[in-house]
């Protein structure tokens, strides 16, 4: 658990930084609504979202608050479980697990709570194009899974090289007896 600590502690500070987020927009942006920030790229936006990534089911007449939470719980405890079992010296999947549990668990918190998630960021270019609004945990669990996909790609596996690669023959071999 020690060396484990900074990686909780990550967690802890992505899940409060994500949940004093979303209270501001509840108390200042849900009034006002929409804030630019930059003209044509980015403003803050006070959504709610009653269903997964980028508002799907969330139309559905089906209440999937509860089915969704029990998905999250699922998720977490594997993800939990998950970044007891690694190393903590592998740096990049340990930070993508402590992500990944921070966004789940913060979306998790919402769901629970409120019933729906609270989203407020918003690009955009132009109003013509936007990005579906979205929330600091939908952040951290998109960077932590990028950073579990780097490690799936680039993870370091035991070299066997040696015992499985043919030797090269030598003159020696290749020169009859006698």
């Amino acid at each position: 658990m020690k060396n484990r600590l900074p990686y909780f502690i990550l967690a802890a500070t992505m899940l409060a930084a994500d949940q004093l987020t979303k209270a501001w927009a509840v108390a200042r942006l849900k009034p006002v609504d929409l804030i630019e920030v930059i003209p044509g790229f980015f403003r803050l936006v006070f959504a709610t979202n009653r269903g997964v990534a980028f508002s799907m089911f969330a139309d559905g007449n089906f209440d999937a608050r509860w089915v969704f939470a029990g998905i999250s719980v699922a998720a977490s405890l594997f993800v939990l479980t998950y970044l007891f079992r690694t190393s903590p010296g592998k740096l990049r999947l340990s930070t993508a697990l402590a992500l990944l549990l921070a966004g789940i668990v913060g979306n998790l918190i919402d769901r629970v709570r409120l019933g729906e998630v609270v989203d407020f960021l918003g690009f955009h270019l132009n109003d013509k194009y936007s990005w579906p609004i979205f929330n600091v945990a939908d952040s951290a669990i998109c960077i932590g899974a990028g950073l579990l996909a780097l490690d799936m790609l680039f993870e370091e596996k035991p070299s066997n090289a040696e015992s499985e690669s043919p030797k090269p023959i030598t003159e020696e071999q290749t020169q009859p007896e006698g």
